[in-house]
């Protein structure tokens, strides 16, 4: 297992965010022998190159493997967040599988191994479902910033089949409406 030492040797050398989520994830990845899988908020951070924070690192991964290599580098377990305060970093394990199409994620390579994250379009249906189905403002708003960031690069045939998925056909075609109106 690397070494607590290493781990912080190698966010310290990264000042972007996003670098330091991809940089901590495949360090972890490597660490634990779990496939782990950059999600939410922190796939977005890494797809604007920070132009949304997300605050925390949001992981898909087999908790088994993960969180005796946390323990090992002295984070400390609060529940569902893990953190870390000389690092600056939380750690959420949100599931053991990822719930989109492992096909479309992107394989980034780091100095420290290559990391899966989320592909762009399941990371934007589910901010139109939390949007329509749970209420939640801001998330319209993350979806915008992605849209902004990787609108070249959306498959629009998986992204309608994920809406009809997810019930939120309408809240899709409003959505792109709105942002192509603002481009």
């Amino acid at each position: 297992m690397m070494e607590r030492k290493e781990v912080e040797q190698a966010l310290l050398t990264e000042t972007a965010n996003e670098k330091r989520i991809l940089t901590f994830a495949a360090l972890l990845a490597k660490a634990s022998g779990s496939d782990v899988i950059v999600v939410g908020g922190s796939a977005i951070e890494v797809y604007t190159r920070g132009g949304y924070t997300s605050g925390d690192i949001d992981l898909t991964g087999d908790r088994r493997k993960i969180h005796p290599v946390l323990k090992a580098w002295e984070f400390k377990d609060e529940g569902r967040l893990w953190t870390h305060k000389d690092w600056k970093v939380a750690v959420e394990v949100v599931g053991a599988q990822y719930n989109g199409s492992l096909f479309r994620t992107s394989l980034i390579e780091t100095p420290y191994g290559p990391v899966r994250v989320a592909a762009i379009e399941d990371l934007l249906i589910k901010r139109l479902a939390e949007a329509k189905h749970w209420k939640v403002k801001k998330a319209l708003d993350e979806a915008a910033i992605l849209w902004a960031a990787t609108a070249d690069r959306i498959d629009y045939s998986y992204l309608e089949e994920q809406a009809k998925r997810y019930d939120v056909v309408d809240i899709l075609s409003d959505f792109r409406l709105r942002v192509n109106s603002q481009s």
